[in-house]
């Protein structure tokens, strides 16, 4: 193996190295120009499990279908500065445990996608739209992850 490189090559790794490191850090929730959605990426999917074993072929058929979690993901609206006016924001003294663990379920499950974005679930027998936004915590304060990061907020119809 050769230990020259000679300027050129020198030039070559450098530019390599800057073009490798402007890769794009940002989560999808932080750009501020999301890429539209596609028909496919707005189904929800659905999981059977079955309880029969693989290899009791003769058995009767004594599957146990298990229903997805009813969720209803809408793309985000085109002018994201619009709010719509039949959703109210929840207060504070309204949100319940059970919301507060969905909501932490919905930002793991969702966080990659556009802020805007909308699901739709049943919590606690109450129907609650959870919007994808743009959250931020101010560094050194006592609420993590700081800066900005994907949250989700709590609406409900008006």
């Amino acid at each position: 193996m050769r230990t020259k490189t000679g300027v050129l090559g020198v030039c070559l790794m450098v530019f390599g190295a800057v073009v490798a490191s402007s890769a794009n850090t940002k989560t999808a929730a932080a750009r501020s120009n999301p890429a539209p959605f596609t028909a496919n990426q707005l189904q929800a999917p659905t999981a059977s499990v079955s309880s029969v074993p693989a290899n009791a072929s003769s058995a009767p058929p004594a599957m146990a279908l298990v229903a997805a979690p009813s969720e209803v993901i809408t793309a985000p609206p085109a002018d994201l500065n619009l709010e719509n006016p039949k959703l109210r924001r929840m207060q504070r003294q309204e949100i319940t445990q059970g919301m507060l663990a969905t909501a932490a379920k919905i930002v793991r499950k969702h966080y990659a996608k556009p802020v805007g974005t909308q699901i739709d679930v049943e919590v606690d027998g109450k129907h609650v739209i959870a919007r994808i936004e743009r959250h931020f915590h101010p560094e050194g304060g006592p609420v993590k992850p700081w800066g900005f990061h994907p949250g989700v907020s709590l609406f409900v119809l008006r």
